[in-house]
């Protein structure tokens, strides 16, 4: 955390990084990448590997925490949909990953692997045009696949309207809770007002809005069954739309499961 460090420098390579409480001691205009490679050239390597060797371990029981809570589910869980979305994308191909909890369970269930390109709309306003942006993404003949929420795809609804007879190929994989599931982790979630202003659920059907559109439209309410179904709907060609009815609540609780148990893992390892 910034605010317990001993020192702060910032690396940014635009000079856009803001120090409002001029914190840094020193800031550098240079490429991080630059930066990094300069600094093994004139650092001297470390003689002892432990704190390397305890993250790796540390890495590797937390991921087996993960997976066998994972595996263990019949019923859909959000992070697992990350999971097994981007382990199961073919060599070379690109993932377009949507804003708000999508993102966020990525960061934390994608297995490491080589061979996938990750894309993904920054900021505040990242929820705009993400159907474009997936669309966009395809059109450059590459395989592509996109993990949104129900909202974020709604709320670029116009370009599935236009485009999706329009000769792209891409796989939609739609978690589809009826509304903002991120809230349901902030303090918002304790407002009398939260199932309306922040949750905002649609009780839309997504299968109606597809056939509207003349997408593909498929319902997965399996979690071994998602797979499957991606590569059925990438086979067909065209612009599909694989849904997957989740509940808000029950996915706080799983991700609280997940957490606990990466959290025993740990504290056993230790003893």
């Amino acid at each position: 955390m910034v605010g317990a460090a001993g020192r702060l420098v910032i690396v940014d390579p635009d000079d856009l990084v803001a120090d409002p409480n001029q914190r840094a001691e020193r800031r550098l205009t240079v490429d991080a990448a630059q930066l990094v490679d300069r600094a093994l050239t004139t650092l001297a390597p470390g003689s002892d590997a432990w704190w390397l060797d305890a993250w790796i371990g540390a890495d590797s029981m937390a991921s087996e925490a993960v997976d066998a809570v994972l595996d263990g589910l019949e019923e859909p869980f959000e992070g697992r949909i990350a999971r097994d979305l981007a382990a199961s994308m073919p060599e070379g191909s690109t993932l377009v990953v949507g804003s708000s909890m999508p993102v966020r369970d990525l960061d934390a269930y994608m297995r490491p692997r080589d061979g996938l390109r990750v894309l993904a709309n920054r900021g505040a306003s990242g929820i705009d045009g993400f159907v474009s942006t997936a669309l966009g993404a395809s059109a450059m003949g590459v395989t592509t696949t996109a993990l949104c929420g129900d909202l974020t795809l709604l709320h670029d609804v116009g370009s599935l309207l236009w485009s999706a007879k329009r000769g792209y190929d891409c796989v939609f994989v739609v978690p589809n809770n009826d509304g903002g599931a991120i809230f349901s982790f902030l303090p918002q979630r304790e407002l009398p007002e939260f199932e309306e202003l922040f949750v905002t659920p649609h009780g839309l059907d997504l299968s109606a809005v597809c056939r509207a559109a003349g997408a593909g439209h498929t319902l997965v309410d399996r979690a071994d069954e998602l797979i499957p179904a991606v590569d059925r709907a990438r086979e067909a060609g065209g612009v599909h739309v694989v849904e997957v009815p989740t509940d808000r609540e029950r996915n706080v609780e799983l991700h609280a499961a997940v957490r606990e148990a990466v959290g025993v893992a740990l504290r056993a390892s230790s003893m």
